[in-house]
């Protein structure tokens, strides 16, 4: 035991020294500037007085509305039809002597086009126009023209903008940033076109019309502003003191709360570790909000995100579980060998950013591992098991190794150089906690398949495998442009937040699936809650910000999407349904269905006697006496199958709910792939905001889920029935979020058809199909042919699909023939800028 304890001490001295001994990484050295001098300066130093104060030099400010070939070069999706497309032509003309030194920089092109910008800033000064951009901004190669008396350099610049109908335009005329000025006075001319000059700060113009304004400028900024020729200014600003989208966001909000407290049940609320747990978020919540207030204080709210809620979650977990996890030491060695390896990974990086020297680094390493695999092997060797020993020997080594890679990670995050996404990193494992005692709770046991996958979907909410790849994040810490979706910049603590709402979403899911094992889940007001609120979520779309009074934080207005769904759904959910008697076997399905399809015979047949009858008895074929025994013994064989209506067709089919949910969302999935064509792609820099875009391919399916999870409670009696009951709360549902751009007057009635007509080709396709599938699903549970309910050469049978099939081509069609309008309307308002994601 003594011995034991030396090498212990010995192992702990070593990392110890190591981590003392350690010196500061040097940051990384600032990027130079690649940028070459301006050589219009050095030109310009080498003019005498006479020849700098020659120079003549002018701009010319010409305000257009952009034109279709204009506009050629811009992506179609960037071009907003409710607004105005603006073109700025900015002409700059330079008037020099023959012998000036700038004419041989210009002729020789001093790094043209790289340096144009750099020239034409130098001479003449910047040029903004506000307002986002369209493309980019162009210049036109300078053109020369020389006569006896000098020589004149033009120089174009088109700037294409994208402003609102009535928005005001800002122009912007920086000071030139050569230093003496190469020019000393320069005049600025204005053609403000479809706009008038609304303010002027600075200026004294030397001519002033309504079509033109010219004044001249030294070294001072000019700001203008423009407002359109269109635009009236009321005297009195109406204040609104309601608004429908912050009453509609609240209502949303309040309406999901209630369901997703519902969702719980009343059961839930009553264990003491759940109302814990509810307190425990509760206090945490208002600190993840600290970043947006106080970023100063930010680190407040990483502890509570990344250790204070996956302590709080694993507590939670070991009190609802009945047992302990179930790791071993196998487990243990597994994962201190990965530890191991991203140690290991930081002890590279250690030697080769000189943090520590390789000799001292190996040194340290290999005396704390052996001395810790000593210190185990004098602890357990009482034990007498060699397999025992042994392993403890080694887990002692590897953890000696990830504690020496762990003081020199937090060393360099003390000098404040480190692997920018190691970081990350340590967050991310620290979080994946969270989601592994979520499903542990949820499945009642702690499976080591759930806490690979919360690790793996950890990492997915922190980065894509691409970032995480990229060799720069793990050398030094550079300054790295960090993307942001909206309002919301992505770093990782708020990563780590949409990550819980969407770990909240799961947890919804996963509940259906537990409730949904047993039938008794149709009727149940939990499940049902709990599926209106996932429909809830899936339809929330973010639609414009508001800001609270007293704080900078912005909140999203909810769509009004989230509340028809809910209203369709309690709508599909709550209508009359006749008694429907479940079986419990397959056998006694097959019955059922086999006595519905005895029972259709019979009527049809009742029918075809009485159309028959009437012709036959007229003609004399058939006596009366031979009408009424054929009419009574039909009527006896119906009356065994009793006067109630046949309801083989809205049961269950003997399977689980959550069975029949799967089968129907995925159906549902699968006929809304194609539409992938008209909305393209989801998108996102990581598994969070790829799944928020991807909701379009998940709505229509989640409707289908609940036909399914809800069959037998669903309007109708028959498959198709309910379809069509489906078709019209889905329609409505997705309708609703085109209404306030379907309602503005600006788009023509043709591109709103279109729009319509993509929407309803869409939910018509995927509800149909979905009741199609279902009828042939029953008979195929019931070991029965379609054909026998689905006559393939009946048109009045082939109805149905004729129609969905016919709308889906509709719909390819208009999807083929949208234009800029249409393809803005269905993909919302995106316009890409720079640094985005």
């Amino acid at each position: 035991m003594v011995i034991a304890s030396g090498l212990a001490l010995v192992s702990f001295g070593a990392i110890l020294w190591c981590t003392l001994t350690a010196r500061p990484v040097a940051a990384p050295a600032a990027p130079r500037n690649a940028a070459a001098p301006n050589p219009w300066v050095l030109a310009a130093s080498k003019a005498d007085a006479a020849t700098g104060s020659a120079r003549r030099a002018s701009t010319e400010v010409l305000l257009s509305l952009a034109a279709d070939q204009d506009l050629t070069p811009v992506p179609a999706g960037r071009i907003d039809p409710r607004q105005r497309q603006i073109k700025v032509t900015v002409v700059h003309t330079l008037r020099m002597a023959a012998q000036d030194p700038l004419l041989g920089a210009l002729r020789q092109g001093g790094g043209f086009p790289g340096t144009l910008q750099q020239v034409t800033d130098a001479v003449f000064g910047a040029v903004k126009v506000d307002g986002p951009g369209l493309a980019p901004t162009t210049r036109d190669a300078p053109v020369l023209n020389t006569d006896a008396s000098g020589t004149l350099a033009v120089f174009t610049v088109t700037l294409l903008r994208q402003v609102g109908k009535d928005a005001l335009l800002t122009l912007d005329f920086a000071a030139p940033n050569a230093f003496p000025l190469i020019v000393q006075r320069r005049t600025i001319s204005v053609l403000p076109g479809a706009w008038t000059v609304l303010r002027q700060d600075g200026i004294t113009p030397m001519r002033e019309q309504a079509e033109w304004l010219e004044f001249a400028i030294g070294a001072t900024p000019v700001v203008m502003t423009l407002a359109p020729d269109s635009a009236g200014f009321p005297d009195v600003a109406e204040e609104q003191d309601f608004s429908w989208a912050t009453a509609l966001g609240v209502l949303t909000a309040v309406v999901l709360l209630v369901f997703l407290l519902r969702s719980l049940g009343r059961g839930w609320w009553q264990r003491l570790p759940n109302r814990e747990l509810v307190i425990g978020l509760a206090l945490a919540a208002p600190t993840l909000v600290i970043p947006l207030v106080a970023r100063d204080w930010s680190a407040v709210a990483y502890v509570v995100l990344f250790v204070a809620v996956p302590a709080l979650a694993l507590r939670h977990a070991g009190r609802m579980l009945p047992t302990s996890p179930p790791w071993n030491t196998r487990d243990l060695l597994v994962v201190t060998g990965l530890g191991v390896v991203v140690g290991l990974g930081m002890l590279i990086w250690s030697w080769l950013h000189g943090q520590l020297g390789g000799q001292a680094l190996l040194t340290g390493g290999a005396v704390a591992a052996l001395a810790a695999a000593g210190a185990a092997v004098g602890f357990s060797v009482d034990l007498g098991v060699r397999p025992v020993v042994v392993r403890l020997a080694v887990l002692s080594a590897e953890a000696a190794i990830g504690l020496l890679a762990l003081a020199l990670w937090l060393r360099a995050l003390l000098s404040g150089v480190y692997p920018p996404d190691s970081t990350r990193l340590v967050l991310a494992l620290s979080w994946a906690m969270i989601p592994v005692a979520a499903v542990a709770v949820a499945t009642k046991q702690w499976s080591r398949g759930a806490v690979v996958g919360a690790v793996a979907v950890s990492l997915l909410v922190q980065g894509w495998p691409t970032e995480w790849l990229d060799t720069g994040s793990w050398s030094l810490a550079v300054p790295q442009a960090v993307p942001s979706v909206g309002v919301l910049r992505l770093d990782p603590i708020v990563r780590g937040v949409l990550g819980l709402l969407l770990l909240g979403f799961v947890m919804l899911v996963l509940r259906l699936r537990r409730l949904g094992g047993e039938l008794a889940a149709v009727d149940s007001q939990v499940a049902e809650s709990t599926m209106i609120a996932v429909l809830m979520v899936l339809y929330i779309t973010p639609s414009g910000i508001t800001t609270l009074a007293d704080i900078n934080v912005p909140l999203p207005l909810l769509a009004i999407t989230s509340v028809v769904a809910w209203a369709t759904a309690r709508w599909l959910l709550s209508g009359p349904h006749v008694a429907v008697v479940e079986p419990t076997t397959q056998e006694q399905h097959r019955q059922l269905v086999r006595a519905a399809i005895h029972k259709r015979l019979l009527l049809v047949a009742e029918q075809e006697l009485y159309r028959v009858g009437r012709g036959r008895l007229g003609s004399g074929e058939m006596s009366m006496a031979d009408f009424d025994q054929r009419r009574h013994a039909l009527e006896a064989a119906l009356a065994k199958h009793g006067r109630h209506p046949e309801t083989a067709f809205a049961t269950a089919a003997a399977c689980t709910p959550w069975l029949n949910g799967v089968h129907a969302f995925t159906i549902g999935l699968l006929l809304s792939l194609p539409f992938t064509i008209v909305y393209g792609l989801p998108q996102g820099v990581d598994l969070t905001t790829w799944l928020f875009d991807a909701r379009y391919l998940l709505t229509l399916p989640a409707f289908g889920f609940l036909y399914g999870y809800f069959y037998p409670r669903v309007r109708g009696t028959q498959p198709m029935t309910k379809a069509l009951h489906l078709t019209a709360a889905a329609l409505l549902t997705e309708l609703s979020g085109y209404l306030s751009t379907l309602a503005e007057p600006d788009i023509g009635a043709f591109d709103k058809a279109q729009v319509a007509g993509i929407v309803v080709g869409q939910v018509t396709l995927v509800c149909v199909g979905l009741g199609l599938f279902w009828e042939w699903r029953i008979m195929h549970l019931a070991d029965e042919p379609w054909a026998r309910v689905r006559n393939l050469r009946s048109m009045r049978s082939l109805a149905a699909p004729t129609l969905a099939l016919a709308l889906a081509i509709g719909t390819t069609a208009a999807t083929s023939a949208a234009g800029t309008t249409v393809d803005h309307i269905l993909k919302g308002d995106q316009v890409s800028s720079g640094g985005g994601p």
